[in-house]
């Protein structure tokens, strides 16, 4: 179960963030450029905590149809390529939070597709980038 209840579905039946405005700004990012394409919540996810563990981490950017994304050991900055104004810089923790609670949506949105790309991606990348996340998060 989603955990904050940060995503919602809109009028169009789309994920839109609804959590703390501060972050407003990842909450677009994920909804507008990662969207409910589970592989590419995976990449982030495993992207956010391998620049956790790795302080030599070089930075590496997602970039989508409306932002770009750079995830370092310094944290997670988004920029708007439409709006200059609509950017921030986000810590690693909050990253990863506002991830899983997106993936926790797309397990009710999807039920049955998000295993099956969990564990394609595993098996692709040797990692489950979600092992012992819910540790590391508390719940």
């Amino acid at each position: 179960m989603i955990r904050t209840q940060f995503y919602t579905e809109d009028v169009k039946d789309l994920p839109r963030f609804t959590g703390p405005a501060g972050l407003k700004v990842l909450g677009n990012w994920v909804t507008s450029d990662i969207q409910l394409v589970p592989p590419s919540v995976l990449e982030a996810i495993d992207l956010v905590t391998a620049a956790q563990a790795d302080k030599g981490f070089a930075p590496e950017d997602l970039d989508g149809n409306a932002h770009t994304a750079t995830v370092s050991p310094q944290g997670v900055a988004v920029e708007n390529h439409f709006v200059e104004h609509v950017q921030g810089e986000f810590t690693l923790d909050d990253a990863l939070r506002v991830l899983v609670d997106f993936w926790d949506y797309c397990c009710l949105a999807m039920p049955a597709q998000v295993d099956q790309h969990r564990r394609a991606y595993a098996e692709e990348n040797g990692r489950d980038p979600l092992a012992g996340i819910r540790d590391f998060l508390g719940g």
